[in-house]
């Protein structure tokens, strides 16, 4: 296999950035905290629509804000650096032609949720021209005046017509208590700013559109009092007419996509919920066709379609199941995907192309459970493979940890996947080991590929347990809904079972385990010490929720009014109603069964779960005679965005265990 590195950035003018590709000698021992928490060295690729420009993301040399690079694949022109910013990280992009990208940075000064919003901005591929779309923290125009950016309540939905300077935008309105309640929806132009209404009416509390791939918005979802509306437009009549209504956690398909011919292609919840299935929606009898265009048993989660943009034709469906898999349509391109799996074997390789079988150079990202992730350009006329960039040069795929998928049962029987991290060495003997609990606590918690906290406490010699506990999502829905109204219950039965199974299988040594987690997983880490003191030496929980009821009650969370009053009283349960099962269940009324030592950690502005979630946990140990200790970062919210939090972070992380667990 020819794999050599690309001579991509050695043709940058600026030094630093060339540096920031190549990697640095391989130290002794584990890689250290930085090499798993910074922001690595390329963030991300992409390739022109015809192919002859690669823009790449990437990170300078000893650090600072995130520059988009161009380099022309001809070498005809030089590559040159065509958006950096003193403040501000360029955290995407999107070609919108050949000529003009469009750009999201985040401000990297203003820190926790003021360093959340994004601002837009468009530059020509030159870096000539340069024009502020919409407005973020940070304040500076660029472009002439006259047409001034939008606010801060815009944001990029699509792109518009292939070929075209044209981008839609949403603009959110809210009521007086910050919630969203509707959007209306924007055609600009990217180069110079002009914009104009899309659609002379959306339906009343839209809060999501799907579109054509030329731009063109076909469906609304609405959602009021509980219930959701899938509404659809006719452009023909310019009006809407409604396709369903449900309950909002009672929809037994949902849209997925639209393709360039305006078919809208929804999944449908296969019988018992345990998989899904990815079906054309008929519009004559309005409701979803009989025929299964892919079917995942076992598995839920989003059809993610590959198109052509320019024809709008379908060209294959991006699954994920225990890892990323991905069907194509068209022989040629999955003859051609053969082809660079048989090369980059045991990797996962997504070609991020359209027509990838008429091209002369497709773009692929190569990763594994062990390795980061690689940009690597593939010539299918000489079969050459060129590495224009990685991830995380720093990490060795060599000394990572091998990933484990297993689908085990419940005390109860229901199906329980996890995931296991075996650290160097292998499964020869039991060793300390580290339950890591996902948050959410309603979405994935990983699939199969490499994982910056998963391999950090591998490194440092622990095997990593990772339970996708009931409630989790993308394993059906019927594993989804069996977690509802079970958090601190059979969620968490379900995360000691994991613990249990690894303990038999001889992995873990049982009297040298602690749990961690973050959100949800610094809940279950509290329970998980409470309920169950004789499996945890320690506990590490961060941003951890702690009273159920606040969760409710605090009117400083971001929480939107219509969660908290509908679908939480469903998959948490109802201050009210449920006022018992809350208190038996929230951390905060067990803290003096609590005697293992534990470890907090909170965000100074973090929304979704309040830093009084953490001191109100702290007082209650106090009182209990158990003093935690107690970590702040003042300026980052809900999870660490900097990396020097996690730096310091990770560092008390693994002093802590190493004290507890003596590896």
């Amino acid at each position: 296999m020819l794999l050599r590195k690309f001579a991509l950035f050695a043709l940058f003018s600026l030094a630093a950035v060339a540096a920031s590709a190549q990697a640095p000698a391989k130290p002794a021992g584990p890689p250290p905290i930085e090499a798993f928490f910074d922001y690595g060295s390329v963030m991300s690729m992409a390739l022109s629509p015809n192919q002859r420009w690669l823009a790449a993301s990437v990170v300078p040399a000893g650090g600072g804000p995130v520059q988009l690079v161009i380099t022309d694949l001809q070498d005809k022109e030089p590559a040159r650096v065509v958006a950096a910013f003193s403040r501000a990280n360029v955290s995407s992009f999107y070609w919108v032609n050949d000529d003009l990208l469009v750009l999201e940075a985040v401000d990297n000064l203003a820190r926790g949720y003021d360093g959340d919003r994004g601002g837009l901005i468009s530059v020509t591929r030159d870096g000539e021209r340069m024009r502020h779309l919409i407005k973020a923290a940070w304040e500076t125009n660029y472009g002439a005046p006259g047409i001034q950016p939008l606010e801060g309540n815009h944001s990029l939905d699509t792109l518009g017509e292939p070929g075209s300077d044209e981008i839609i935008v949403s603009a959110a309105r809210y009521d007086r208590g910050e919630q969203t309640f509707s959007e209306t929806l924007l055609t600009m132009n990217a180069r110079t700013g002009a914009r104009r209404t899309l659609l002379k009416s959306v339906p009343d509390d839209a809060s999501g559109f799907l579109y054509t791939p030329r731009g063109e918005p076909r469906l609304a979802t609405t959602f009021r009092n509980g219930f959701s509306s899938y509404q659809w437009y006719e452009p023909a009549t310019e009006s809407w007419r409604q396709l369903a209504r449900f309950k909002a956690l009672d929809a037994p398909w949902t849209p997925e996509f639209i393709d360039g011919q305006g078919h809208l292609y929804v999944s449908v919840l296969t019988a018992g919920g345990k998989g899904e299935e990815l079906r054309r929606f008929d519009f004559q009898k309005g409701e979803p066709g009989s025929e299964v265009i892919v079917a995942t048993p076992g598995f839920s989660g989003r059809f993610l379609p590959i198109m052509n943009r320019k024809e709008g034709e379908l060209l294959g469906i991006r699954l994920d199941l225990d890892a990323e898999e991905v069907v194509w349509f068209k022989p040629e391109i999955a003859a051609l995907q053969k082809r660079i799996d048989d090369r980059l074997k045991g990797r996962i390789n997504r070609l991020l192309c359209g027509r990838c079988d008429l091209q002369d150079v497709v773009l692929v990202y190569s990763r594994s459970d062990r390795a980061p992730g690689d940009y690597l350009l593939y010539r299918p006329r000489t079969g050459e493979i060129q590495r224009v960039g990685s991830r995380r040069p720093a990490i060795d795929p060599a000394a990572m940890a091998p990933v484990h998928f297993e689908r085990i049962k419940a005390r109860d029987g229901q199906d329980l996947p996890v995931y296991v991290t075996l650290p160097a060495g292998g499964a020869t003997k039991a060793r300390a080991a580290v339950v890591l609990v996902h948050g959410g606590p309603n979405v994935r918690g990983r699939s199969w590929e490499w994982d910056a906290d998963s391999q950090f406490l591998a490194s440092r010699g622990y095997v990593v347990i990772e339970p996708e506990f009931r409630g989790s999502s993308g394993w059906g829905e019927s594993h989804l809904r069996a977690g509802f109204k079970q958090w601190g219950l059979a969620m968490q039965d379900d995360v000691s079972d994991a613990l249990a199974w690894a303990v038999k299988r001889g992995w873990v040594d049982a009297r040298r385990v602690c749990i961690a987690g973050a959100s949800y997983g610094g809940y279950a880490t509290l329970v998980g010490l409470a309920k169950t003191p004789d499996a945890y030496r320690c506990g590490v929980s961060w941003i951890g929720v702690s009273d159920l009821k606040l969760l409710f009650s605090a009117h400083w969370s971001d929480t939107s009014r219509a969660a908290k009053e509908h679908s939480m009283k469903d998959r948490v349960g109802d201050p009210e109603k449920d006022s018992a099962l809350l208190d038996a269940n929230s951390p905060i009324n067990m803290a003096d069964r609590i005697k293992a030592p534990l470890l907090l950690a909170y965000g100074g502005v973090d929304r979704r779960v309040p830093i009084e979630h953490g001191e109100r946990m702290r007082a209650a140990l106090r009182k209990a005679g158990q003093e935690p200790e107690w970590v702040v970062y003042p300026n980052e919210g809900h999870g660490w965005n900097y990396p020097e939090t996690n730096k310091d972070f990770w560092q008390r992380v693994e002093t802590f265990l190493a004290r507890h667990l003596k590896p």
